[in-house]
């Protein structure tokens, strides 16, 4: 669960950066993985005018301080759900598909897919098309880790 990968870390922080996204949705919430206690790593922070949502899939190790640095958290059943219509501008997925139960991925990329214009993620390529359309997606390597910036669509 925990998380300690710096080319994660760096990639996490600059794809933020880079795309300057408004609403952030952070599946896995990467910061409670790394053990960050704010929004902030190094000399890379997310600012405090970002909406970031955090989507929890551990539970059960919680502490106070994520509340102050997600705007919000929900449990993967009660946020994947047809009638959550909220949308962001990117969504971002590292190191989860050994901790998503294989009967709940297919509603996730489907749900991620139509409330996201962007997403990155280190999951393989072929699983994701397999499971959804993918118009647009660019690899980006860094170091030797291979990530994907699929883009969906403009938002509403």
């Amino acid at each position: 669960m925990f998380l300690t990968d710096e080319t994660d870390i760096y990639t996490y922080f600059e794809i933020i950066e880079r795309v300057e996204p408004d609403r952030i949705l952070d599946v896995g919430m990467f910061l409670k993985r790394i053990g960050s206690v704010s929004r902030q790593v190094k000399d890379k922070e997310i600012l405090p005018g970002k909406q970031l949502t955090g989507v929890d899939f551990f539970p059960d190790f919680q502490c106070p301080v994520w509340s102050t640095v997600y705007n919000e958290i929900y449990k993967p059943d009660d946020f994947f759900v047809p009638d959550n219509k909220k949308e962001y501008e990117l969504a971002i997925l590292f190191q989860m598909e050994q901790y998503i139960e294989k009967s709940k991925v297919a509603s996730m990329w489907k749900w991620l897919s139509l409330h996201t214009k962007y997403l990155v993620t280190d999951w393989n390529i072929e699983i994701i098309s397999n499971t959804i359309s993918i118009p647009t997606e660019k690899e980006i390597r860094i170091n030797e880790k291979s990530y994907r910036l699929i883009f969906f669509r403009e938002l509403i």
